[in-house]
Formats: structure tokens, sequence, C-alpha cells
């Protein structure tokens, strides 16, 4: 906070305001001990003001007032006080006019709990409209018109469901819910990676299977992951008792949220070299990969259901085929529709065609066995199981046991084995060529896997 005092001070040379605004304020209210919230600013200074007695080393926006300033080792992004006219394809402001008035300022923004600004040098809240009584209360409320405001910015419809969610807020109008399914087709004229953005961030909050919900409420799922929507209408059989797929899904994720606050309280190496005082950048940046990985997996790992849904003569509910039909899904529209990296559509096509085959490992070959757990994304496939076991009905805990059972102590036995390598055979067996050599490590290192002493 002292970067931001000096900032203050040396706007007030040129009898110029700033104030923070956004999460800082929404966190301190609701007093959550959570400090990972980014420190947005706002003045009513032009950018050409500001760069008279701070230091600009980008203009983000020229147009839309928005600059970065640096203090010492960090930096800040300022915006201008503002009046948005008119919108662009219901996300980007078609022109913004300044202001010098933080009440105008307010009036364009979201939701009045993202309306509140407080003021450093005199730690008090600035609140024109009365509005931190919204989040005194636990109320999420549209700025003044909902309309206008989801016009403005289709992207805050699933920025409300997420707050919502993310603070277990009450809904201030209940006519709301109506009006956001009315506006819903609007996010189809949004870049798929701007919805994609705030699915991650919904579904990497711990109450994502209530958000869910809500997206399915109001259409969402319907309109970007259709797979998922139709759930509900698909019956388990007698090995899943929990009534239909929609219900096993909301329930494996909110098993592996356990799983995950559990990796996180208990794993040490995630931690940076200061230890207790954070997390290192990037290690931060690889769990929070990771998380995504496991959450989207989970929350795809049945969705191939629905195609090879089958009622036989016994009445009873199959799904014959159902690995191979996920399969051509994903690769061919889930994963393109939303643009996932290669790396990502890897590691859950792995997973998830493989999670099934991982109950037969203790009647597998041995060599079969072992170069399925020797893969690289064994251990989350592991996860992924443990989540699908612990939460269907009948529970099959026991298997999952013994499949890592058996895991655990084939990594005992890798830690005495060494395998050769390209330059092993090359030196041994100068004469072979390039496939021959290859063929010939295969051999030798499959036999090395085999054999215990």
């Amino acid at each position: 906070m002292q970067n931001i005092l000096t900032i203050q001070d040396k706007l007030k040379k040129i009898n110029k305001t700033l104030y923070v605004v956004w999460g800082f304020c929404r966190e301190q209210i609701l007093r959550n001990k959570n400090t990972d919230w980014d420190i947005d600013l706002v003045t009513d200074a032009t950018p050409e003001e500001m760069k008279q007695v701070l230091k600009i080393v980008w203009e983000v926006w020229k147009k839309y007032w928005t600059c970065i300033a640096s203090q010492w080792w960090q930096s800040f992004e300022i915006t201008t006080f503002r009046k948005d006219i008119w919108s662009i394809n219901h996300r980007k402001p078609a022109e913004v006019e300044f202001t010098n008035s933080l009440e105008e300022d307010a009036k364009r923004r979201d939701f009045t709990l993202n309306a509140i600004y407080y003021n450093p040098k005199t730690k008090k809240y600035i609140d024109p409209e009365n509005w931190i009584n919204d989040i005194q209360n636990k109320i999420i409320r549209f700025v003044w018109n909902i309309e206008n405001r989801i016009h403005e910015d289709a992207l805050r419809i699933l920025r409300f469901i997420r707050f919502k969610n993310k603070y277990n807020l009450k809904v201030a109008d209940k006519n709301y819910w109506e009006i956001l399914e009315k506006n819903t087709p609007l996010l189809k004229k949004l870049p798929i990676e701007r919805i994609k953005q705030e699915l991650d961030k919904i579904l990497l909050n711990p109450n994502n299977a209530k958000a869910l919900e809500d997206l399915k409420k109001i259409w969402v799922l319907k309109l970007f992951l259709p797979e998922i929507d139709c759930l509900d209408k698909y019956n388990w059989n007698k090995y899943h008792l929990e009534w239909n797929v929609w219900i096993h899904t909301k329930m494996c994720i909110q098993e592996m949220n356990k799983i995950i606050k559990t990796k996180e309280q208990t794993e040490s190496p995630l931690l940076s070299k200061e230890g207790a005082r954070g997390w290192s950048e990037k290690k931060a940046r690889e769990w929070s990969n990771k998380k995504l990985l496991l959450l989207r997996t989970i929350l795809l790992h049945d969705i191939w259901k629905w195609p090879t849904y089958s009622i036989w003569k016994n009445w009873e509910t199959h799904y014959y085929n159902h690995d191979n039909i996920w399969a051509q899904m994903f690769l061919e529209q889930i994963s393109p529709r939303l643009k996932f990296s290669k790396t990502f559509e890897n590691e859950i096509y792995f997973i998830i065609t493989e999670h099934l085959r991982t109950f037969s490992i203790p009647n597998m070959r041995k060599l079969k066995a072992r170069k399925l757990m020797m893969h690289k994304y064994f251990e989350d496939l592991l996860l992924v199981l443990k989540a699908d076991c612990y939460w269907k009905t009948p529970q099959n805990i026991e298997s999952f046991n013994q499949i890592t059972e058996i895991y655990n102590e084939f990594k005992e036995i890798i830690k005495t084995k060494k395998f050769f390598t390209w330059n092993d055979i090359k030196k041994k067996h100068p004469e072979l060529e390039w496939r021959q050599i290859w063929e010939r490590l295969k051999m030798i290192n499959e036999q090395i896997l085999v054999v215990d002493f």
C-alpha cells in the first residue's frame, strides 16, 4: 500500500485524486483473509496529466484512458474517471467520455459490489449511492438497469454467476434470472477465449458445482457445452445409483475440490523457497494450471454417455462403446470449440480414455500394467479416478485402494531399475541403424521393466 500512497501524493501535486476500486474494497468489506486480489486504481487525472508526475510504462487502451504506472518494483493499472458511450458487439465501449466525477464513474460499473472506492490516505470508503450495504448484506445487484449493463458488456452474465457463487451472495431481484436467460444468446457474439476465461474462473472456485447449476439454469451450458447440459436426461444403472449422470458429475466435482484442497495443504514441494510466506510465481502458475486440468477433466469425464444411451429388455440402462465415442466427441467437437491448448487436450484425452482401463491393472499382464503406470499423466489419472470412485453409489473405494497400493509398490520397484539409453545401444551395437536401435532399446528396457530381482 506504500507505493499507492506515493502515487497518490504525486497526483496531489497537480491537484488530482486517486482511489482504489474493485477487488480490494470487496475483499476488505467482506473481511476475507484472502489477499489474492488485484489492485485497480482510478483517478480524475487524464493520461497526459498522469505523465507529468508518474512513470507511465504503457498505455493499455489509449482511447479508453487506461495506463500502467510503475512505482518501485510494482506496476499498477490506473484508469481515468469515465463514462462509457454505447458498446461494440456487447463487449467494448464504442466511445469513452472523460469525467472528473467519481459519481459518474460509479454509474458505469457492473455490480454494486464493484462500485465502492477507497481512499488509501484517509483509509475511508467512498460510497456515492450507499451500495456498501449490498456487500455487507451479501447481495449481488447490477448497477442501475440490468438490461443496460448486460447490453454494454454481455460477459457480465458470466461474471454475475462467478461473483454470486464465489461470495455466496443473494440475488437482489428474482427477475434477474429471467432477464439473464433472455440475454444469454448475446454471449455467442463474444470471442470464445473470453467465454472460456470466465468459465475457467468459475470452475476454479470451490462453489463450482452450484455455479454450474446456475449456468445450466440460464442456458449457458446449452449454448457452449450441450454435452454436459443434457446429462440430467440420462439415468444410471445398477452400478450407479445417483439417479442421473448430471448428479454424479456434480458430486465428482465436489470431491475433486476436496482432493485439490488437501494437496494444497500437504504438498510442500509446491511451496516457494520462502516456505510458508507464499508461493513462487512459477509454482503458483503451474499449480493453477494443474487445478484447471483436473477440474476440466472431471467435468468432462462422463460426457460420452448420452450418445451411447440404451435401455435393454430387462429395463437396465447401458452405455456400450462410450469410450470410443467420447474420444471422437472430445477431439472433434469440444476441444476445438473451446480452443483447448494441445497440452490440455492431450492429457484430458489420455485420462478419460484410460480411467476405466485402470481398473483392470490388477489383472493386466505385468508389462502392460507397468507401462501404463509409467505414463507421465498417470498420477493425475489416479486423482480423477479417486473423485469418480468416491462419488458413486455404491462407492468403489476398495478397487481404487487396490490400484493405489499396486502403484505405490511399483514406484519403489522402479527406483531400483536402470534403463538403457539410445547412446548405450549405439555404443554397444554400432552396426545397427536408426530403426534397429529403437527396436533393440525398446526390447531391452521392456525386459528390465518386468524383471524383478
